[in-house]
């Protein structure tokens, strides 16, 4: 990617073409990888002329608690905002929950977000879900709750 940050005017900008195309007709959609976008941030502000600006974002990464897994978290910090450079497509938003539909700049760009409550996985394997899954079952049947 050729992700760019105005450092003057805090606007982090995106080119299209720099997002991978998911589909094309009847609507171009392009994807955008959050965890890769952040990367790509975290590199441009350790270089020499980013050092001396604050942080683009903070970022949680997964983690597992009681063998749940919840998401990663990226959060672009103010005063920054995001440009998708301007046309008719849409771009989905992936790879960790975010506010980047929060902090994007209007234009004709359409950003889906795909946050989820922050639950990735249960951590079961298949056999223990359906073992799960029947239990459940037999207590709704039973009346048990």
């Amino acid at each position: 990617m050729a992700t760019t940050i105005n450092w003057e005017t805090k606007v982090i900008s995106v080119l299209r073409d720099d997002m991978p195309l998911i589909q094309s007709t009847p609507t171009e959609i392009r994807g955008l990888d959050v965890d890769d976008f952040r990367m790509e941030l975290k590199d441009i502000e350790d270089n020499v002329e980013g050092v001396p600006f604050p942080d683009t974002h903070t970022h949680n990464t997964e983690v597992t608690l009681g063998g749940l897994t919840l998401a990663r978290v990226v959060e672009i910090l103010d005063p920054y905002t995001i440009t998708f450079e301007d046309g008719q497509y849409a771009v989905n938003l992936s790879g960790a929950n975010n506010n980047i539909a929060d902090k994007t700049n209007v234009n004709q760009v359409s950003v889906r977000s795909n946050n989820s409550a922050g639950l990735i996985s249960s951590g079961l394997t298949l056999e223990q879900h359906e073992q799960l899954m029947k239990t459940l079952t037999v207590a709704k049947f039973l009346g048990l709750k």
